[in-house]
Protein backbone atom coordinates (compact mmCIF):
# COMPACT_ATOMS: atom_id res chain seq x y z
CA UNK A 1 0.00 0.00 0.00
CA UNK A 2 1.41 3.19 -1.27
CA UNK A 3 2.32 5.71 1.91
CA UNK A 4 4.40 8.94 2.63
CA UNK A 5 7.06 8.36 5.05
CA UNK A 6 7.06 10.93 8.03
CA UNK A 7 10.17 13.15 8.02
CA UNK A 8 13.05 11.75 10.48
CA UNK A 9 13.12 13.36 13.79
CA UNK A 10 15.60 16.20 14.27
CA UNK A 11 16.17 18.49 16.86
CA UNK A 12 14.87 21.70 17.28
CA UNK A 13 16.44 24.17 14.83
CA UNK A 14 17.29 27.40 16.48
CA UNK A 15 17.81 30.03 13.95
CA UNK A 16 17.83 34.22 13.76
CA UNK A 17 14.14 33.94 12.32
CA UNK A 18 12.95 32.07 15.67
CA UNK A 19 14.57 34.62 17.94
CA UNK A 20 13.31 37.41 15.45
CA UNK A 21 9.90 36.26 16.33
CA UNK A 22 10.10 35.35 19.90
CA UNK A 23 11.09 39.48 19.87
CA UNK A 24 8.29 40.46 17.48
CA UNK A 25 5.73 38.34 19.62
CA UNK A 26 6.41 39.73 22.47
CA UNK A 27 6.22 43.19 21.31
CA UNK A 28 3.28 43.11 19.76
CA UNK A 29 2.01 41.86 23.26
CA UNK A 30 3.47 45.02 24.93
CA UNK A 31 1.95 47.23 21.68
CA UNK A 32 -1.95 45.94 22.45
CA UNK A 33 -1.74 47.93 25.46
CA UNK A 34 0.29 50.30 25.69
CA UNK A 35 -0.63 51.27 28.97
CA UNK A 36 0.16 48.20 30.68
CA UNK A 37 3.74 47.72 28.67
CA UNK A 38 5.71 47.74 31.94
CA UNK A 39 3.85 45.28 33.85
CA UNK A 40 3.47 42.99 30.37
CA UNK A 41 7.59 43.32 29.98
CA UNK A 42 7.80 41.83 33.81
CA UNK A 43 6.00 39.28 33.18
CA UNK A 44 7.54 38.03 29.47
CA UNK A 45 9.87 35.39 30.00
CA UNK A 46 13.28 36.21 27.83
CA UNK A 47 13.88 34.95 24.30
CA UNK A 48 16.23 32.45 25.69
CA UNK A 49 13.64 30.50 27.76
CA UNK A 50 11.07 30.86 25.21
CA UNK A 51 14.02 28.68 23.24
CA UNK A 52 15.05 26.34 25.60
CA UNK A 53 11.05 25.34 26.67
CA UNK A 54 10.43 24.64 22.54
CA UNK A 55 13.55 23.06 22.49
CA UNK A 56 11.99 20.79 25.69
CA UNK A 57 9.45 20.62 23.62
CA UNK A 58 10.24 19.64 20.47
CA UNK A 59 10.40 15.62 20.93
CA UNK A 60 7.16 15.44 22.49
CA UNK A 61 5.51 17.46 20.22
CA UNK A 62 6.99 15.48 17.09
CA UNK A 63 6.16 12.35 18.76
CA UNK A 64 2.64 13.28 19.25
CA UNK A 65 2.18 14.20 15.40
CA UNK A 66 3.93 10.38 14.79
CA UNK A 67 1.43 8.88 17.03
CA UNK A 68 -1.79 10.86 15.85
CA UNK A 69 -0.34 9.81 12.24
CA UNK A 70 -0.26 6.28 13.05
CA UNK A 71 -3.49 6.27 14.78
CA UNK A 72 -4.92 7.65 11.73
CA UNK A 73 -3.39 4.83 8.87
CA UNK A 74 -4.74 2.27 11.45
CA UNK A 75 -8.47 3.61 11.40
CA UNK A 76 -8.39 4.00 7.63
CA UNK A 77 -6.34 0.47 7.56
CA UNK A 78 -9.08 -1.03 9.62
CA UNK A 79 -12.14 0.54 7.30
CA UNK A 80 -10.25 -0.59 4.28
CA UNK A 81 -10.31 -4.83 5.83
CA UNK A 82 -13.87 -3.96 6.60
CA UNK A 83 -14.47 -4.46 2.77
CA UNK A 84 -14.30 -8.58 1.05
CA UNK A 85 -10.74 -9.72 -0.35
CA UNK A 86 -11.78 -8.84 -4.09
CA UNK A 87 -12.87 -5.32 -3.27
CA UNK A 88 -10.34 -4.93 -1.09
CA UNK A 89 -7.51 -5.53 -3.59
CA UNK A 90 -9.64 -3.62 -6.57
CA UNK A 91 -9.80 -0.52 -3.87
CA UNK A 92 -5.72 -1.24 -3.41
CA UNK A 93 -5.02 -1.35 -6.83
CA UNK A 94 -7.17 2.00 -7.36
CA UNK A 95 -5.18 3.99 -4.55
CA UNK A 96 -1.59 2.78 -5.39
CA UNK A 97 -2.73 4.62 -8.99
CA UNK A 98 -4.34 7.48 -7.18
CA UNK A 99 -3.31 11.31 -8.11
CA UNK A 100 -3.10 11.75 -4.20
CA UNK A 101 -0.86 12.33 -1.95
CA UNK A 102 0.13 8.88 0.31
CA UNK A 103 -1.45 10.19 3.59
CA UNK A 104 -3.72 8.64 5.92
CA UNK A 105 -6.45 11.49 5.04
CA UNK A 106 -6.22 10.88 1.88
CA UNK A 107 -6.84 7.25 2.18
CA UNK A 108 -10.15 7.63 4.61
CA UNK A 109 -11.34 10.10 2.23
CA UNK A 110 -10.52 8.08 -0.91
CA UNK A 111 -12.78 5.00 1.04
CA UNK A 112 -15.54 7.42 1.89
CA UNK A 113 -15.87 8.73 -1.59
CA UNK A 114 -16.27 4.80 -2.39
CA UNK A 115 -18.80 3.94 0.50
CA UNK A 116 -20.76 6.66 -0.52
CA UNK A 117 -20.56 5.59 -4.41
CA UNK A 118 -18.79 8.43 -6.08
CA UNK A 119 -16.12 6.46 -6.60
CA UNK A 120 -16.08 2.76 -7.96
CA UNK A 121 -12.99 0.50 -7.27
CA UNK A 122 -13.92 -1.77 -10.38
CA UNK A 123 -14.47 1.32 -13.08
CA UNK A 124 -11.86 2.61 -14.67
CA UNK A 125 -10.12 5.27 -12.62
CA UNK A 126 -11.57 8.96 -13.13
CA UNK A 127 -8.24 10.72 -13.34
CA UNK A 128 -7.24 8.20 -16.50
CA UNK A 129 -8.60 8.97 -19.71
CA UNK A 130 -10.95 6.58 -21.89
CA UNK A 131 -10.03 5.04 -24.48
CA UNK A 132 -12.64 7.82 -26.20
CA UNK A 133 -10.86 10.64 -25.04
CA UNK A 134 -7.30 9.04 -25.92
CA UNK A 135 -8.54 8.68 -29.41
CA UNK A 136 -9.60 12.22 -29.64
CA UNK A 137 -6.47 13.81 -28.54
CA UNK A 138 -4.41 11.73 -31.24
CA UNK A 139 -6.76 12.94 -33.61
CA UNK A 140 -6.24 16.62 -32.43
CA UNK A 141 -2.86 16.15 -32.43
CA UNK A 142 -2.82 14.81 -35.90
CA UNK A 143 -4.53 18.17 -37.18
CA UNK A 144 -2.44 20.31 -35.30
CA UNK A 145 1.13 18.38 -36.44
CA UNK A 146 -0.67 18.84 -39.90
CA UNK A 147 -1.62 22.52 -39.70
CA UNK A 148 1.79 23.04 -38.08
CA UNK A 149 3.95 21.50 -40.80
CA UNK A 150 2.13 23.04 -43.50
CA UNK A 151 2.95 26.55 -41.93
CA UNK A 152 6.66 25.73 -41.84
CA UNK A 153 7.16 24.70 -45.39
CA UNK A 154 6.47 28.05 -46.28
CA UNK A 155 8.65 29.67 -43.38
CA UNK A 156 11.71 26.98 -43.82
CA UNK A 157 11.53 25.41 -46.90
CA UNK A 158 14.71 24.19 -46.85
CA UNK A 159 14.11 22.10 -43.82
CA UNK A 160 10.83 20.69 -44.95
CA UNK A 161 12.22 19.69 -48.14
CA UNK A 162 13.21 16.46 -46.97
CA UNK A 163 9.58 15.94 -46.42
CA UNK A 164 7.15 14.54 -48.34
CA UNK A 165 5.07 17.10 -50.02
CA UNK A 166 1.80 17.68 -47.29
CA UNK A 167 -0.96 16.18 -49.90
CA UNK A 168 1.04 12.88 -49.60
CA UNK A 169 1.37 12.98 -45.88
CA UNK A 170 -2.05 12.93 -45.11
CA UNK A 171 -2.72 9.30 -46.41
CA UNK A 172 -0.45 8.13 -44.92
CA UNK A 173 -1.97 9.57 -41.39
CA UNK A 174 -5.29 8.42 -42.58
CA UNK A 175 -4.04 5.02 -42.61
CA UNK A 176 -3.25 4.99 -39.42
CA UNK A 177 -6.45 6.72 -38.29
CA UNK A 178 -5.54 10.03 -37.58
CA UNK A 179 -6.40 12.13 -40.05
CA UNK A 180 -10.65 11.56 -41.27
CA UNK A 181 -11.37 12.82 -44.14
CA UNK A 182 -13.13 16.04 -43.03
CA UNK A 183 -9.73 17.00 -40.95
CA UNK A 184 -8.57 18.17 -44.10
CA UNK A 185 -5.11 17.22 -45.60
Amino acid sequence: MRFKRWPRVEAFQETSRTRAAVALSQRRQRDRLPLLAELIAADQPSIEAVIEERHRAWPKWQQQKRDDRASKWRDARRELAAYSLITRHAIRRLWNDAPYPGDPSYLSDFLLQIERGRLDPFARAPWRPSDDEIAEGRRRLAIFSLNRLGSLDAKFPRMTSCLAPATDRAPKLRSFGLVTAGDGG
